[in-house]
């Protein structure tokens, strides 16, 4: 199939994202596009229908969390993609303008013997300034001294490129031949980059020694420091959470092992595990790929690095040498200028050094692309809620620990149920085990092994154990097997017995379990390239470009036949040159609204009416009239008159009189 996207590949990824997110799921394009292509590889018939088939299997519970696997590699691969590209883009522009000045200079090379003194003279100041010059600016990554904003750089640049290529050596340059200007341009980039970077060196010694402060500021950037502290913590970071990847998957293989000895490959349990265990063996497996690269772009930078600062002080030593002092550096009136240094001897060293800056600028945009797959992947590090209890580990621990106490480092726990479906190879058995092993050509190897197919997954337990990704053994003996020049790896020796009885088989049941489960193609391909060899459709670098591209489209919306009354806009105007005259309307209307002033003496005036609305009056009536009469009491002194005989005393009276209708 061709691995190019056409547009209705497009316009199929395009309507699965929008049937996802009617459903509620926000699906990356990439990702639609991929998930298509896995789709079209299964055999998935490409008609009506598929877009439909191809959103219910995103949106199906049981696949979640395969899909979730994918988004992870299709994200990690996307941004890869994406920045090489833009890097990759960046540095053809670049040439490409460098491409421009040189044919410039190779056209007036081609009619310089044509023209005459007074022109040639004229082509010289405005070749030597405006060509020549800008060449080994564009050339040399050194733009910035083109612009308004870096003086200093402009200054520096300038000087070295007179002290290199003097203008009176532009007519001589201009009567080579085409090849000759050609690579003689590129060297004078070289070597004018390489003096900026010995003058940086040299400013930065002089600084260290205490000779004066460093300006800095125009100075070419020296991206080695930078490099090497980023790659050091991103070194750290990585291996901390490679370890934690690790121990999880480690422990996922120890859960899984045990529970497949009493329970059937179609069980709910062994079926979320592994989908967990190639969720985190595919974490693992990109978070590994980011240290290999972190570290390979570690050593180069190293490497580079001295490279660089051998030759500086090389030069150093020429100078030296010729009686000359270097000030501060190369540039306009130096020992290259003078003539004290022989420039046969000089300028090959500073084009190499000015080669070696390239390549660590080059370095460095390599880093960024680590560093941000790196920080996207901090989103997917707890992607899920894991299925492993306390429980469920503790007992496959148990039992493993068993094992290996009774019968060895390499034994296993038992032998698993596995898959007997149709799809796969029938298990064999003895005595026909031992017979097929002998005929069928495959071979088991016992050691010396360092590179297996499938990026060194059990293709055993991926065939019949539903796509369990488990890393082969590389220590335990009979744990690999050659077939038609190819070596696979597998866990234990059972599991190799049985792909040697019938390896053609397990190839083929193989690539089907791929096509079935497409979470497993970078799991078993970790290389982008590999995986364009192995699956064309399925290069995340095609699909990105190709899900970037605009198309065009027809859009439509639809209203409801019969809406309700309430929601009917009366002043609603669908005529776009009506809303026009009605805009036109109300601004001339504004335009020719009546002002008035007034003042004390002069004013406009109207009569005022005002109208109050008393409140109405209210009663209430009850059924029956009640009043509350409270006792009286009363209090007086009794004896202060009459008989001698009569003591005086305090008299209390109350008197109840009751209510009114007691009466």
């Amino acid at each position: 199939r061709d691995a190019t996207m056409d547009d209705r590949s497009r316009e199929t990824a395009v309507d699965v994202v929008r049937r996802c997110r009617e459903a509620g799921i926000e699906l990356d394009p990439v990702l639609a596009a991929y998930h298509c292509a896995a789709l079209r590889y299964q055999g998935v018939p490409w008609d009506d229908a598929f877009t439909q088939t191809a959103a219910e299997r995103i949106v199906a519970p049981r696949s979640r969390l395969a899909v979730d696997t994918m988004a992870m590699q299709v994200a990690a691969d996307e941004i890869r993609a994406t920045m090489t590209a833009a890097i990759a883009a960046d540095r053809r522009d670049r040439e490409e303008r460098a491409a421009a000045y040189e044919r410039e200079v190779l056209t007036v090379a081609a009619s310089f013997p044509r023209m005459t003194q007074r022109e040639q003279a004229d082509f010289m100041e405005h070749m030597w300034k405006n060509v020549f010059f800008r060449y080994v600016c564009v050339k040399g990554g050194m733009e910035s001294a083109l612009g308004i904003n870096d003086e200093v750089g402009r200054e520096e640049t300038f000087a070295a490129f007179k002290s290199v290529f003097p203008k009176h050596e532009t007519t001589r340059f201009l009567t080579q031949t085409a090849p000759e200007i050609s690579a003689q341009l590129r060297e004078l980039a070289s070597v004018v980059l390489g003096i900026r970077v010995f003058n940086r060196q040299t400013e930065e010694l002089g600084a260290t020694g205490g000779n004066g402060p460093s300006r800095g500021n125009g100075r070419v950037p020296d991206p080695a420091p930078g490099y090497l502290n980023l790659g050091a913590k991103m070194r750290e970071d990585l291996a901390g959470r490679a370890h934690s990847a690790a121990r999880l998957c480690a422990q996922y293989r120890c859960v899984s092992s045990h529970q497949a000895l009493r329970r059937d490959p179609g069980d709910e349990l062994l079926a979320r595990l592994a989908d967990e265990n190639n969720n985190r063996v595919a974490y693992w497996s990109i978070i590994r790929a980011l240290i290999e690269d972190n570290a390979e772009g570690i050593e180069r930078v190293d490497e580079l690095a001295r490279r660089v600062h051998d030759g500086c002080e090389e030069v150093r030593a020429l100078i030296e040498d010729a009686g000359e002092g270097l000030g501060e550096g190369l540039g306009d009136g130096d020992a290259i200028s003078r003539g004290g240094v022989r420039r046969d001897a000089l300028y090959p060293i500073l084009e190499s050094v000015g080669a070696d800056h390239s390549a660590l600028l080059d370095e460095a945009a390599a880093q960024e692309v680590i560093h941000a797959v790196s920080a996207r992947m901090t989103d997917f590090s707890k992607p899920f809620e894991t299925s492993l209890t306390n429980e469920l580990l503790h007992e496959g621990i148990r039992v493993e620990k068993m094992a290996k106490e009774r019968y060895g480092p390499h034994a296993v726990v038992g032998v698993p149920k596995v898959d007997e479906s149709k799809d796969v190879p029938k298990t064999v058995v003895e005595p026909h085990l031992s017979r097929k092993l002998g005929e069928s050509g495959a071979e088991m190897t016992h050691g010396g092994v360092t590179t297996l197919e499938y990026g060194g997954y059990d293709v055993f337990a991926l065939c019949k154990r539903r796509g369990l990704a488990l890393p082969a053994s590389m220590t335990a003996p009979d744990t690999a097997v050659v077939f038609q020049g190819k070596t696979y790896g597998f866990a234990d020796e059972y599991g190799a017995k049985q792909f040697v009885s019938q390896p053609a088989k397990y190839v083929r049941a193989m690539h089907a379990t791929l096509f079935r489960m497409p979470e497993l193609v970078r799991i078993t391909h970790p290389s982008g390239e590999a995986t364009a060899r192995a699956f064309p459709n399925l290069d995340v670098s095609k699909l990105a470009a190709g899900m970037s591209v605009a198309s065009p489209t027809e859009f439509g919306t639809q209203t409801d036949t019969h809406p309700v009354e309430r929601h009917v806009d009366k002043d609603y105007e669908w005529n776009e040159w009506a809303l026009r005259r009605r805009a036109l309307h109300a601004a001339n209307l504004l335009r020719k609204a009546t002002h008035g002033s007034q003042t004390n003496s002069s004013h406009f005036r109207r009569e005022n009416t005002t109208q109050v609305w008393l409140p109405k009056r209210n009663e209430t009536q009850t059924v029956v009239t009640k009043g509350t009469t409270m006792p009286q009491k009363k209090r007086y002194i009794g004896g202060v008159r009459g008989a001698p005989d009569v003591k005086l005393n305090v008299v209390n009276v109350e008197l109840d009189l009751g209510q009114p209708y007691e009466h």
